[in-house]
């Protein structure tokens, strides 16, 4: 006489209706008693679902479980696991990038709150741009955005805005695709803006910039940079936070 289905529940640890949902599948064949039609298990069932137990520890769906049971050779049964492998390795990949991007969110955040409206002496790493973007709203935009490293176009990682600084005023205003070399570190003045369609603070951030500057004995160098940390919707309307830096000549 063969095990029930709550026998094969209390030593496995797969519930009823799971052991259902396999038999479904056809992963696993318990017999029927003819008298009561009961389901029996005998040990080879159990063996099966021990070994399911495994594949499943490895997140393999229906199919990579029937494929293994209709293995003929090792290296069959292998090669699953290396499929499976292929997959986890790029969703681990897709996970860091994930955490980096949360963590830089996390430190734009604390930007924000620790630099906004007021104007300081920071540490900026080096920027290369990379293409001038003419038209940030175009269709044609977004390809300039992607990389061979980078294929999840983030735009608002990779935009900063150039403005040059003349004894005018300011000069030329343009866009780029840009880039943290990761080489070096810069001493700028530095601050963070808001901005929204109802307030453009270019004009009164240089204004206060130039003063700053000139009340501290700094000299600026020939560019400043703008660039997005966020974009929120505080008290529902649309604002981009900005952190704006130029480098010092010293």
């Amino acid at each position: 006489m063969g095990l029930s289905i709550g026998d094969v529940e209390k030593i496995t640890g797969i519930s009823k209706d799971r052991l259902r949902y396999y038999e479904e599948k056809r992963l696993i064949t318990p017999v029927r008693d003819t008298d009561n039609s009961y389901r029996e298990y005998d040990n080879e069932e159990v063996l099966k679902l021990l070994g399911i137990q495994l594949y499943r520890s490895m997140d393999l769906g229906v199919k990579e479980i029937q494929q293994i049971q209709d293995s003929d050779t090792i290296e069959e049964i292998c090669g699953v696991f290396k499929r499976r492998q292929k997959e986890l390795n790029f969703q681990m990949t897709q996970l860091q990038y994930q955490q980096e991007s949360v963590s830089r969110g996390i430190d734009d955040c604390e930007k924000i709150a620790d630099h906004l409206g007021k104007y300081t002496l920071k540490k900026v790493r080096t920027l290369r741009l990379i293409d001038k973007i003419d038209d940030l709203v175009s269709t044609e935009t977004g390809a300039k955005f992607r990389t061979e490293s980078d294929g999840q176009m983030i735009i608002i990682r990779s935009m900063v805005r150039r403005i040059e600084l003349t004894p005018e005023g300011i000069g030329e205003n343009a866009v780029y695709v840009a880039e943290e070399t990761g080489e070096e570190e810069i001493e700028c003045v530095y601050t963070v803006v808001s901005d929204s369609a109802a307030y453009d603070p270019l004009m009164d951030e240089y204004a206060k910039c130039m003063q700053w500057v000139s009340k501290n004995n700094i000299r600026l160098d020939k560019y400043c940079y703008i660039r997005p940390l966020l974009v929120s919707h505080l008290g529902k309307c649309t604002e981009t936070f900005l952190e704006v830096f130029a480098p010092i000549i010293k």
